[in-house]
């Protein structure tokens, strides 16, 4: 494995497991911090068994964002309380594994990496767990990496209970 590429596994995975650190801390002004701008969040919907939706703008999807604003919009309802559904809050613990650097450029870096969400909800005294594949870019910016993109897919996507973007 050349150099370039070991470089971009290591940055690929600082990134992806800093990120599921600050999503169990509840740190959201680092996490949303960690997106730049123009960022997508997706979480594609199933077609069927094998196929998961293609566009966000003519099919179904399970959560949507084209932009880091609409992440900020729903951590400010959260921190507002004004979200009954986030009353309390649901403990999470972020597994990221497997994380593979897919294509890499001087200031973009692609990857891949499958993930475990276990979540408690403390009203329900409950546990669950979720999991499946993210698919993250990075952009350089400066001396920071950042999201620009993040695809998740839910390998277990009968959702019973409330999906956001901190419980995957």
């Amino acid at each position: 494995m050349s150099g370039e590429m070991i470089d971009a596994q290591r940055v690929a995975a600082e990134a992806l497991l800093r990120e599921a650190r600050l999503l169990d801390r509840g740190d959201w002004d680092q996490w949303v911090a960690m997106y730049q701008d123009d960022a997508v969040f997706w979480v594609p919907a199933w077609l069927d068994e094998y196929d998961v939706t293609e566009d966000p703008a003519t099919q179904v999807s399970l959560l949507y964002h084209d932009a880091r604003r609409g992440l900020e919009e729903r951590i400010s309802r959260i921190e507002s309380r004004k979200s009954i559904t986030a009353l309390p809050l649901p403990r999470t613990v972020h597994q990221v594994t497997n994380v593979e650097a897919s294509s890499i450029a001087p200031d973009e870096i692609s990857c891949e990496s499958v993930f475990s969400v276990y979540v408690y909800d403390p009203r329900t005294a409950k546990g669950h767990s979720r999991h499946g594949r993210y698919q993250h870019t990075l952009k350089r910016h400066g001396a920071e990496w950042k999201i620009a993109r993040k695809i998740i897919t839910l390998a277990n996507d009968n959702v019973a209970t409330v999906l956001d973007f901190y419980s995957i």
